[in-house]
């Protein structure tokens, strides 16, 4: 007996290949974890003079290269963030600026100095991060610090030179976590409600991996979910 072979219509045909098509398209789109932060009921303490004093185009700030024009330290809302390390990584988005110095104090509540450094500011525009160093006590569980960032515009610290601060909290965690910076260790600090190490966790990953388009989309996601939407897309710079 003859046997027939059977065909699939061309409809049929048409359906299985845009099937095909979307699979193959899904295994090539990148995928990450939503990082998105979600934010801890601590506000910044009373006596807190605000993120900032004034606009940064007091240094002659060019505008032109960025969405944002002040010095602005990356952080939420309320001005503080948490952090789990002895020694946390502040991030501050600088413009392009004729200030050739900067100067970076950290103290408690209680106006105790803990720290304090002059660096060159960079030349181009974008988001640095001040690392304390080893040689800085650890900061004390349950305890609030006050960072600030000062714009040395002349030769010498002036009265009205423009600044921005923010406050850190360091808090302990129930939570294991792994020290290696990853996407999912960052993902499960915003969600943890932990700013400051998802942020420099992002950071890290960022300079170590420009060309990843998942930590890219991370990045600009955790920046954009507390609206800093003007900073999510600029560059990061030493």
């Amino acid at each position: 007996m003859q046997q027939h072979k059977k065909y699939l219509s061309l409809p049929t045909l048409l359906t299985l290949g845009a099937a095909t098509f979307s699979l193959l398209m899904l295994a090539a789109t990148p995928i990450w974890a939503q990082v998105t932060f979600n934010p801890p009921k601590d506000l910044a303490p009373k006596k807190s003079t605000g993120g900032a004093s004034r606009d940064a185009s007091i240094c002659s700030a060019d505008i032109s290269t960025s969405n944002a024009a002040s010095v602005t330290p990356l952080l939420p809302k309320t001005n503080i963030g948490l952090t789990l390390t002895q020694r946390p990584t502040v991030l501050v988005y600088v413009p392009q600026t004729k200030a050739k110095k900067a100067m970076f104090t950290l103290q408690d509540e209680q106006g105790k100095q803990y720290y304090q450094t002059t660096f060159p500011v960079p030349r181009q525009h974008g988001v640095m991060a001040v690392k304390l160093p080893s040689s800085v006590p650890a900061l004390t569980t349950g305890k609030n610090y006050q960072w600030s960032l000062v714009m040395i515009c002349t030769q010498e610290l002036e009265p009205d030179s423009p600044w921005v601060s923010g406050w850190i909290r360091r808090v302990e965690s129930q939570r294991s976590l792994n020290n290696q910076a990853s996407l999912a260790v960052a993902t499960k600090l915003a969600r943890m409600g932990i700013w400051y190490d998802s942020l420099a966790t992002l950071a890290e990953l960022k300079r170590k991996q420009p060309n990843n388009p998942s930590v890219s989309a991370s990045w600009q996601e955790l920046l954009k979910s507390v609206d800093l939407n003007a900073i999510a897309n600029e560059p990061l710079i030493n």
